[in-house]
């Protein structure tokens, strides 16, 4: 079992072939960048890049610290900001140059603002959506929500920032220090938030349109994102033909829109929180779940405190375990919102439920220590002693009494979906009409109550296949 590629949904562990032809392409282009500025800038470039990565440290921290409730694979985050660093930097660079020049015989005098206010947002905010559309229609499972739209977007517009800071402040030691320090004022301290949130409105517009089912809202939402962003990277070049105060009103517009975005990414989080004890609490008749680990789910806090606990208590082995567990839950809360959208075959569905439960089993019998066996996943009627189905001791990583009970109707629905009558898999409007049961029952009665509401954890009916998650559904 291979924890890594089931929690990726892969068949194998490894980076996707289309993911390394971009990494590398991306180098490239990174390298020609710098080697380029380099010979230009000579000793200043040191000092440009040293100043931008002070900002770009901090920023990335940030972005990072949104995603930590379901983390991006490490290798798509390296991929998006490569590209923004080097692929959309060296094209825009190519473009905008090109644009100018084209620009200047018509508008003259005027060249300069055009291409800063029309021909830049264009060109820029269409070469760092690229991979994100890229990602939008060949990895569409890597988005679950705004977060991980916001965190993908944010990822590219950050190296691309720290690119072009490199030229800017190369640009402005050539006047001197009191130059350089207020090009760094400005653009480093003040404003380093400006292309994050820029770029965020094409990664939001392509996380809202990856549940939509038709292809009409798959094109054009994520094209209402681009152009949003475009407009809002216009506006706030624009505002410094107006001055101090129309610089002060575009720095307080997209500040706005930056709480906007923190905001949704804390209400999406608490949201997910919710549905994953919800989905959770489906699986206890199976042992792989207990109230406890409920409460262990129900925030950031109580996960650390939980892998803190296997650590000490099991090791490192412990840690990763529980880490795994937690990963999994959160997967297979994903997994059934999909389902319920209607974007994944049945198929699927059923696959990386399986390989996630077998996953959460051997995570937890790992981090709870040999005493622990959970209820067997594959048995045949019956054969599931009486001792296994009760939970055994339970680890004290949570509180004496936990903050999830069945009282509290926003974790605990009134009729548990675990139950024969209310399907696991079963959506508001159900992609999968469910079958009339057979007139003998489908459980003989010698099998155990946990194993019949696992195994009705499903609705069976025929499998509907989605051609916009082609990858996901083989």
């Amino acid at each position: 079992m291979d924890p890594k590629a089931i929690l990726a949904g892969q068949a194998g562990r490894g980076v996707p072939a289309g993911a390394i032809i971009a990494i590398a392409a991306s180098s490239v282009c990174l390298a020609g960048f710098l080697g380029i500025f380099l010979i230009v800038g000579g000793a200043s470039f040191i000092v440009a890049a040293i100043l931008s990565l002070i900002t770009l440290v901090p920023m990335m921290a940030g972005v990072l610290a949104l995603d930590r409730l379901d983390p991006e694979p490490m290798f798509m985050l390296v991929m998006a900001f490569l590209w923004g660093a080097g692929t959309s930097t060296i094209i825009s660079l190519i473009l905008e140059s090109l644009g100018f020049a084209a620009l200047q015989p018509g508008l003259g005098d005027y060249s300069d603002t055009a291409g800063a206010v029309i021909l830049a947002p264009v060109i820029e905010e269409t070469m760092k959506g690229l991979i994100l559309f890229g990602i939008f229609w060949f990895r569409r499972r890597e988005i679950d929500g705004i977060t991980d739209g916001i965190v993908y977007a944010a990822t590219t517009a950050l190296g691309f920032a720290a690119a072009e800071n490199i030229v800017y402040y190369i640009g402005s030691a050539s006047e001197g220090a009191p130059a350089l320090a207020a090009v760094f004022i400005v653009r480093g301290i003040l404003s380093p938030f400006c292309h994050p949130v820029f770029t965020s409105m094409t990664g939001v517009a392509l996380a809202l349109a990856v549940r939509r089912k038709s292809l009409a809202a798959r094109i054009f939402i994520p094209l209402g994102g681009l152009l949003l962003a475009m407009c809002l990277h216009a506006f706030w070049n624009g505002s410094a033909l107006f001055g101090l105060p129309g610089l002060g009103l575009a720095f307080l517009v997209v500040v706005g829109v930056l709480i906007g975005l923190l905001a949704a990414v804390f209400s999406e989080r608490k949201r997910t929180v919710a549905k994953i004890q919800a989905c959770a609490a489906q699986y206890i008749p199976t042992g792989l779940v207990t109230y406890a680990d409920l409460y262990m789910l129900s925030s950031l806090d109580s996960r650390k405190k939980a892998r803190a606990w296997a650590r000490a208590t099991h090791g490192v082995s412990g840690f990763n375990a529980m880490r795994d567990y937690q990963m999994a839950c959160t997967k297979l809360t994903s997994l059934h919102d999909r389902a319920v959208g209607g974007t994944i075959s049945r198929a699927y569905f059923e696959s990386q439920q399986a390989n996630l439960l077998a996953l959460m089993r051997v995570a937890r019998q790992a981090f709870l220590g040999p005493r622990y066996m959970s209820v067997p996943m594959m048995t045949g009627p019956g054969s599931v002693p009486a001792q296994y189905i009760a939970s055994p001791p339970q680890p004290q990583y949570y509180p004496a009494q936990p903050a999830y009970h069945p009282s509290q109707p926003a974790y605990y629905p009134a009729q548990p979906m675990y139950y024969p009558a209310q399907p696991v898999y079963q959506p508001v409007q159900p992609p999968y009409q469910p079958v009339p049961p057979p007139a003998q029952s489908a459980f003989p009665p010698a099998q155990s109550p946990a194993q019949s509401a696992f195994q009705s954890s499903v609705a069976p009916g025929p499998t509907v296949h989605d051609p916009g998650e082609g990858i996901e559904s083989e």
